[in-house]
């Protein structure tokens, strides 16, 4: 029996890790680094679920730190964010208007009514570290969603994320080196993206959700504005380090 479970371990441990043998040196066991992130962090939630799913319109998340392609970074970061949402149908009809930049809350609720959507994601990227694939990578965000019917904040929300690569060590019979992903702030947005999205989309399906020690407010019943867009396609690729 002890032999089973060694053997059981071990294939528990190489399931998601590359081996490279070698047969007259050291061999190599390459394990993929995972995004370290706690739960996102609620600070105000919808009382009541929607009388039907919302639409929803994300705005480019402002970059909050100084740096020259801040404008790159907001966009495309968010853009992995709200593609994330899509995939995951957090909302039956998401829409990205990459150059809807720097509005007032009360600017983003009417591009939103525009397009026909019921509520409006804005927020902040409020610190980044492009590291590549040698170094530390993190990305901390926060963002509001506003219904568009009573101009009302009904979701606000933070969460950070990080990958580094720091677990190469050397033992016995091989050598254990991390492997970063190419583009590390696009796996970060998307664990991110699936995290946050995970309570809301509960929500928006009618399900009862609340997060203690967050403000709940009183949600009314969306009403139908224009006719929304096409959905937009998803990222082909993602070069956030260019």
């Amino acid at each position: 029996m002890k032999r089973i479970a060694m053997i059981l371990a071990l294939a528990a441990l190489l399931g998601g890790c590359a081996v490279d043998p070698k047969l007259t040196e050291q061999s190599v066991l390459y394990v993929d680094v995972h995004v370290k992130r706690n739960n996102p962090s609620v600070y105000v939630q919808p009382l009541n679920a929607p009388t039907r799913p919302f639409k929803a319109v994300v705005l480019p998340f402002a970059v909050q730190q100084d740096v020259y392609n801040a404008r790159h970074l907001s966009k495309q970061l968010t853009e992995v964010f709200a593609n994330t949402w899509m995939q995951d149908q957090v909302f039956p009809t998401i829409f990205f208007e990459p150059t809807a930049e720097g509005l007032t809350n009360e600017q983003a609720i009417l591009v939103a009514r525009d397009r026909g959507a019921d509520c409006v994601v804005t927020g902040k990227l409020a610190y980044i570290l492009a590291g590549g694939t040698r170094s530390d990578s993190a990305v901390s965000l926060s963002f509001e969603i506003f219904d568009v019917n009573s101009g009302q904040r009904i979701w606000a929300m933070s969460q950070a994320g990080r990958m580094d690569p720091d677990r190469s060590a050397d033992m016995i019979f091989f050598r254990r080196e991390s492997r970063m992903p190419q583009d590390p702030l696009w796996s970060i947005m998307t664990a991110l993206g699936h995290d946050t999205g995970g309570p809301i989309k509960k929500w928006n399906s009618g399900m009862q959700f609340q997060s203690s020690g967050a403000s709940s407010v009183q949600v009314p019943a969306p009403k139908d504005h224009a006719p929304p867009p096409p959905p937009k396609k998803p990222l082909q690729s993602s070069n956030l380090e260019s």
